[in-house]
């Protein structure tokens, strides 16, 4: 939920003036992009200046190129990273910009494919450095046949107005796994898994000096509990301490709140899913997590934790 949730707010950040190719790619009735013009900020974090006659009306999904990059041709399975700037469609006013903020980013496949077709076919069209205009009409634009034909029917001014410009397009790196108990004991015997120790009755996490972060979900199991085994559905009570890898620093402890904190193993990032199902109640394990299993790579701009995270985690029920 909280991916498809994303994939629909960055649907809400795109736009420019043609200037590009005679035939510039596009997805959809790309009409109401007629009036469209945009005259770029000085840098990439600058906002562009946008104008466009509203209320912009379109009765579909649409997306085009309006300006064309010189970069490569972006591809399928490819992390496309964007800043992009949302405009009501309605009445000309600004929803918001990301230009002085990092890139987000949005992955070429499948599920773009079904959650945003237009976009998706005009980004594999698009060249690094585009610029591209995309269009969401109002809920009520879409009409069934019947009354789209009914003469009392009218077009449905667009919802939201975006414009974003294409930063960069990399191949989408191999998903991480959880490692075997047997890479998990190699790196722990050579030193490069995090440590931790109690103190007032908290723990303390230590990442290693100079060891490169693991490659994959590392499970590494400190006290075996022998209660209740958990599954990657059952409601649990545990608790907690994260830090980054990168730098060590604490972001979040239940120990720090005084309470355990209760959730469902299917509702939380897919490293605490697959990291504590199998587990018993009563293990204490710690956690390595790697981003694409934590919480991806555009934690930073959504306000969560980035990079590789490190759990102490003790597991007190399993309901």
């Amino acid at each position: 939920m909280r991916k498809v949730m994303a994939l629909a707010a960055a649907a809400s950040l795109l736009l420019l003036s043609a200037c590009g190719s005679a035939a510039p790619a596009s997805s959809g009735d790309t009409a109401p992009f007629a009036s469209l013009k945009v005259t770029p900020g000085k840098d990439d974090s600058s906002d562009p200046t946008v104008t466009f006659d509203s209320p912009l009306v379109a009765t579909e999904t649409a997306a085009k190129v309006v300006v064309e990059g010189k970069g490569e041709t972006i591809k399928e399975n490819q992390n496309v990273k964007f800043k992009s700037v949302a405009y009501n469609a309605e009445d000309g006013s600004l929803i918001g910009s990301g230009f002085s903020q990092a890139p987000l980013t949005l992955p070429t496949t499948g599920e773009m494919k079904t959650q945003m077709p237009a976009l998706y076919d005009t980004f594999l069209a698009a060249k690094v450095g585009s610029w591209i205009a995309f269009v969401e009409p109002a809920a009520e634009a879409a009409a069934t046949p019947s009354e789209s034909a009914s003469p009392s029917a009218s077009p449905a001014a667009a919802k939201t107005l975006v414009v974003l410009k294409v930063i960069s397009a990399e191949a989408i790196p191999p998903a991480s796994e959880k490692l075997g108990p047997d890479e998990v004991k190699k790196l722990k015997d050579s030193g490069a898994l995090p440590t931790f120790e109690m103190k007032d009755g908290k723990p303390a996490i230590t990442i290693p000096k100079d060891k490169t972060e693991p490659a994959g979900l590392v499970v590494d199991i400190v006290k075996e509990g022998t209660g209740k085994v958990a599954t990657a559905t059952s409601d649990v009570s545990a608790n907690y301490t994260g830090v980054r890898w990168e730098d060590g620093k604490q972001f979040d402890s239940s120990y720090d709140r005084g309470a355990a904190s209760d959730f469902n193993l299917s509702q939380v990032i897919k490293g605490w899913t697959q990291g504590l199902s199998g587990l018993k109640a009563g293990t204490q394990v710690m956690l390595t997590i790697p981003t694409d299993m934590a919480y991806g790579p555009d934690a930073a701009s959504q306000g969560r934790p980035a990079g590789t995270l490190v759990f102490f985690v003790e597991l007190k029920e399993v309901k």
